[in-house]
């Protein structure tokens, strides 16, 4: 859902002090910093004759990155090749068998992702992906890759092995976590239907020479289709290497495909981070062609319609298939070579890449290390190894890695795809605080604007980063997802904190950082809010997550006509001048109410509370009505404070039905402490009522806070 006709979000600086400054004076925060950078190498080494070394020390190797030894943390020697203590028993019986006088059905089997484990859970196991990119194949190929897997499984899997079954078809599936049990992986290889896993052929580049007679005179260029293609099957290797990246032991990603056709260099970028993610989760892609050996004839197969025009007479379209057949089969054996595996080629029988792999991680070390060079640039690192025994040769080594990117290296599309992963991010940055507070107003029966108002610290935001010139900035991004996890909206904005909005010396220090947006969205559903925020001097991050749900007010009122049907309550000790905005209703007075985020006031304070009642009952023609409202305070169930009867005789905004109220409340008159605010509001016309509370908590104003007030919002 667009929304063209809103305004841009607006910032504000509240001028209420935290709650945490408020109660005492700030000291000088003592800050320690430690920064570690740990590079795993997976490592086999083989003596003069060939044969697995096994009893290396940490004193017989040297890793060396750009030319500089480095300091080995960490060496462990996985050891795959000994013996495996038989796995437990499976709690369901094999299908078939009669468990007392019941026949005991199949376990299902585990669909989810590939989930980090504890440390010592795959020491000594061979670990397998099995991955399926069905998107490329036709039914005949997953056939045989099928068939040969399911030989794999029953009779040369090994104990020490650890499967997972991954594909990619509509979307990208984990069909099966790491497991050992042989039934619960044949059961998956068997759920695996061929005949509905078609692929996408390439399609043309809207040339017809060359290509097979189909009776068409016209040939679409589906090169932007093409390139689609590619990309998404190497953005789903890269998720797959993504998932592994939180097992520390090495993993061999077998990719079954029929090939990837790059177009020109429109599909390096992402078969670049595809390999990146693979060598930093210590995977090796081993690529197996499903399409197996191939016959290329001049006029091409029997599947097809003659070639048309000259190419089958001059050789053109011979050189073309192979060109094709060259290029799909060099993409999958750059991914194989870049990552330290082996791509398999025009081969019918896949069982040497199986045995290939088994042999290539039979035993080896997991060695890491700690880089000297703490540089966050993102350029490649270049590792090398050198042994202190002679005759000693590395097999496979890990020849490199991109080091990470600090906030200064990041580029702007860079910025943009880590706020998004923060949003999709499952556990949040919460390196930097951040608050998030919503509402909800009704336009009509079937729109309601929800405000949302998201707050950081001033405190966190330092005024000066590593370049001491450069204007603080603090990146907002935000979204809202239906209950099927769809995005319906997204927000996002820069907030350079210019002296005029961030205020001359370190005011800043003293303020919250307020940032207020809003949302069209339907009623009687459940919404998630999700918003994260990037300070840019030090790219520290934060997240917050809510979830909103927006009542149907008009369902409501059927079946429960004596309620008095009213938006929810807004609070805040801020107006800020704004030009009125149809969307809005907030802006309708042209003084706009700055939610409180958190609830916490200041003695010295002004309370606003802004809430709507709709559908009162009209008691003239002339839109006249009669609503009796009012506010109390109770600590406990005492009454600490009322403040005076309000009557309202005429409808504030006649096109919503709505009566709009804000009351303002010196908070000078209550004492210090938590209170439960309840709004009371009756139709006197109608004889309806509605009583909603919100809490709120008083502090005592301290000697040295700033007098509260309004602010012009400066961007405005």
């Amino acid at each position: 859902m667009r929304r063209p006709s809103l305004s841009a979000a607006t910032i504000a600086l509240a001028l209420a002090l935290s709650a945490q400054q408020a109660s005492k004076p700030q000291k000088p925060m003592v800050v320690f910093k430690a920064t570690t950078s740990i590079v795993l190498v997976n490592l086999s080494v083989k003596d003069a004759q060939g044969k697995l070394v096994k009893d290396l020390k940490p004193g017989d190797i040297t890793i060396i990155e750009d030319g500089k030894p480095q300091h080995i943390a960490s060496f462990d020697f996985e050891n795959v090749d000994a013996p495996v203590a038989p796995a437990a028993e499976p709690e369901t019986a094999p299908s078939g068998t009669i468990v007392n006088g019941t026949t005991a059905k199949p376990k299902p089997a585990a669909a989810a992702s590939i989930a980090p484990a504890a440390a010592d859970q795959y020491r000594d196991r061979r670990l397998i992906v099995l991955y399926f990119d069905l998107t490329t194949m036709q039914p005949e190929d997953v056939q045989n890759v099928m068939e040969q897997a399911q030989n794999y499984v029953t009779k040369k899997m090994q104990p020490a092995d650890l499967a997972a079954i991954a594909t990619l078809g509509n979307t990208l599936q984990v069909n099966q976590d790491f497991t050992a049990d042989k039934d619960a992986l044949m059961r998956t290889l068997r759920a695996l239907n061929p005949a509905t896993s078609t692929g996408f052929g390439d399609g043309g580049t809207g040339s017809t020479d060359g290509t097979a007679d189909d009776g068409s005179t016209f040939a679409a260029d589906d090169t932007e289709f093409n390139i689609a293609n590619a990309d998404r099957s190497l953005e789903s290797l890269q998720s797959i290497c993504d998932m592994l990246g939180g097992i520390q032991q090495k993993k061999s990603l077998m990719y079954f495909s029929s090939g990837i056709q790059r177009s020109g260099v429109d599909n390096e970028i992402t078969l670049r981070s595809a390999v990146n993610s693979c060598v930093k989760a210590n995977a090796s892609i081993y690529s197996i062609d499903a399409q197996g050996l191939q016959a290329l004839p001049p006029g091409g197969n029997a599947t097809s319609g003659s070639v048309r025009g000259s190419g089958a007479f001059n050789g053109g379209a011979q050189s073309s298939a192979q060109d094709s057949q060259f290029s799909q089969q060099e993409t999958i054996s750059t991914l194989a070579t870049d990552t330290g595996g082996k791509a398999f080629l025009d081969s019918n029988d896949f069982t040497p890449a199986y045995t290939k792999v088994q042999q290539d991680t039979s035993s080896y070390y997991l060695i890491g290390y700690s880089s000297a060079n703490l540089r966050k640039d993102g350029k490649y690192r270049h590792i090398s190894v050198k042994f202190n025994r002679a005759g000693l040769t590395a097999v496979n080594p890990r020849p490199g890695y991109y080091a990470g990117k600090d906030i200064d290296h990041l580029t702007t599309a860079d910025r943009q795809q880590q706020l998004q992963d923060e949003l999709n991010s499952d556990v949040s940055d919460h390196s930097l605080d951040l608050y998030l507070a919503d509402g909800y107003l009704r336009l009509d029966k079937n729109r309601y604007y929800v405000p949302v108002s998201v707050t950081l610290p001033g405190s966190e935001i330092p005024l000066h980063g590593v370049n001491p010139k450069a204007t603080p900035e603090v990146d907002i991004a935000g979204e809202v997802l239906d209950q099927t996890g769809r995005q319906l909206d997204h927000v996002g904005q820069t907030i350079r904190l210019t002296p005029a909005i961030a205020g001359p010396g370190q005011q800043l220090q003293n303020k919250n950082l307020q940032y207020n947006t809003g949302f069209l969205l339907a009623p009687g559903q459940k919404y998630q809010l999700r918003f994260a925020a990037r300070e840019n001097q030090t790219g520290r991050m934060g997240a917050f997550e809510a979830v909103l749900i927006i009542p149907d007010l008009t369902a409501n009122e059927t079946k429960a006509p004596h309620i008095l049907t009213t938006s929810s309550i807004l609070v805040g000790s801020q107006l800020n001048p704004v030009r009125p905005e149809s969307q809005n209703p907030l802006t309708a007075s042209g003084n706009a109410l700055v939610m409180n985020v958190n609830h916490v006031f200041t003695s010295s304070q002004h309370l606003y509370v802004y809430y709507e009642v709709y559908d009162p009952k009209i008691t003239t023609g002339n839109d006249g009505i009669k609503l009796l409202t009012n506010v109390a305070f109770f600590r406990g169930k005492q009454k600490a404070f009322e403040s005076r009867l309000l009557t309202t005789e005429q409808l504030t905004d006649p096109s919503r039905h709505a009566a709009v109220i804000q009351i303002d409340i010196p908070l000078a008159q209550l004492k210090p402490g938590y209170y439960m605010c309840q709004v009371n509001a009756v139709d006197d016309a109608a004889g309806k009522f509605a009583f909603p509370r919100v809490p709120i908590l008083i502090r005592p104003t301290p000697a040295a806070a700033s007098v509260a007030g309004t602010a012009k919002n400066p961007l405005q």
